[in-house]
């Protein structure tokens, strides 16, 4: 009950606010029908989303099915996305495929292998893609700018168009006026357009008999190839923020240390409490070994072991091993570095006595002062690195120093007491 209160309480302090924000992660999460006041987070392997949202909508998924009235804005970044419904903010949709039946009464950022969209756009839409398709029922009443390598453009769009591909074909209802730069430009007997078009290409557009043009084609030939260099989309103005946000890395990094602390503790108890008193008795030079150890002498040292092990066909087979090993030493370097201040501060403090309970609560309590920091990122940075300075520094001396601790007994017995 202890360690399992321990937890729910590391679950609560990651990941702050939760009445107001839930935030799931899985394999598979899925919401039907829901009813939530609050932002809802999503990040799974795959995740199915419905119902009603009266905030913002994030989901971060391999597959992804949502079909939802969002008061907010939506975040959705998967590899075969489906989305349907209603948004009233602003929309920012990214993935391999993906198909978008839903209104967007703010700008949407779409980007994607495969991009289709029927619905309505109450702002303006920034899309890149290597295939896009606007449906016939779709109405963009604010700009476009589109980049891919093939767009389809069937629906309704109410103000100006900027194109950058390599094939366009127009099959819409155009309002205002159209920019391209093309490879090649069709306009289909379906295509009604009431602004100027000015087109950039190797080739003259194909214009079909029954298309509906306010005035001629403004053709300039330009030996444009499409070889899409990242500098293609420039002018397309996508703020596709799909990475999660800070805090959820902040708060993955403080649950991955917290576990690797607490595994040390539960599993190492005599060798963790070693090199808290290690430390203690050395601060500097506990640091000091750590400065020279970290990084580079962590990294000579796994070069040696490399070069060494690679006399023998065992010692080859031993190198995935060894480099596991020494990853392991230098991310617990951190989490051990945390239990060894804190429990030196609690001691010489008089807050509290030496014992497994201190230490997992002491590791919690300057983990999270640690990413509190990151307001200041340099502030953070310098600390974890002091932490994990300190942490190696004091293992060394734990495990190649003078056995000069307590006895075993009266140690188990010290900690026994303030537990």
């Amino acid at each position: 009950m202890f360690f399992r209160t321990l937890l729910l309480a590391a679950g609560l302090a990651v990941f702050p606010g939760v009445s107001a924000q839930a935030q799931h992660f899985g394999g598979h999460v899925e919401f039907q029908n829901v009813d939530r006041d609050g932002e809802l987070v999503v990040i799974a392997g795959s995740a199915e989303v419905s119902g009603r949202i009266r905030d913002d909508l994030t989901v971060y998924a391999g597959s992804i099915e949502v079909d939802a009235e969002i008061d907010g804005d939506t975040q959705i970044a998967g590899g075969n996305v489906m989305v349907t419904g209603h948004t009233r903010g602003d929309a920012e949709i990214a993935g391999g495929s993906v198909e978008i039946e839903m209104n967007i009464d703010g700008n949407a950022d779409l980007a994607g292998g495969y991009v289709t969209y029927t619905g309505a756009i109450g702002g303006n839409l920034d899309a890149g893609a290597g295939i896009m398709e606007i449906g016939r029922n779709a109405v963009i009443n604010g700009s476009s700018d589109f980049a891919g390598q093939e767009l389809i453009l069937r629906g309704t769009f109410r103000s100006d168009v900027d194109i950058f591909a390599e094939e366009v074909v127009l099959e819409g209802t155009f309002d205002g006026d159209l920019d391209i730069e093309a490879e090649r430009l069709t306009i289909a007997d379906s295509a009604v357009i009431n602004g100027q078009v000015v087109y950039e290409g190797p080739r003259e557009a194909r214009i079909a008999e029954g298309a509906t043009l306010a005035s001629p084609v403004d053709y300039t030939y330009r030996d444009i190839v499409i070889d899409w260099d990242e500098r293609h989309f420039d002018h397309i103005n996508l703020d596709l923020d799909i990475i999660p946000a800070a805090p959820v890395f902040i708060g993955l990094g403080i649950a991955f240390d917290f576990l690797l602390g607490l595994l040390a503790i539960i599993f190492m108890p005599r060798g963790v409490a070693r090199v808290s008193r290690k430390f203690a008795k050395r601060p500097l030079a506990s640091s000091f070994v750590g400065v020279l150890l970290f990084p580079m002498g962590w990294v000579m040292l796994l070069m040696a072991g490399i070069v060494l092990l690679a006399v023998t066909l065992v010692g080859i087979l031993l190198i995935p091993f060894w480099v596991t090993f020494a990853l392991l030493v230098l991310m617990l370097a951190y989490p051990l570095g945390c239990i060894a201040v804190s429990e030196c501060i609690l001691q010489r403090t008089g807050i509290a006595k030496t014992g497994t309970g201190i230490r997992i609560l002491g590791l919690l309590a300057t983990l999270i002062l640690v990413a509190a920091l990151w307001v200041v990122p340099p502030l953070a940075i310098i600390a974890g690195f002091i932490l994990s300075w300190i942490g190696l520094g004091a293992w060394m001396f734990a495990a190649f120093g003078r056995k000069d601790d307590l006895p075993p007994a009266n140690e188990a017995a010290a900690e026994a007491e303030a537990v």
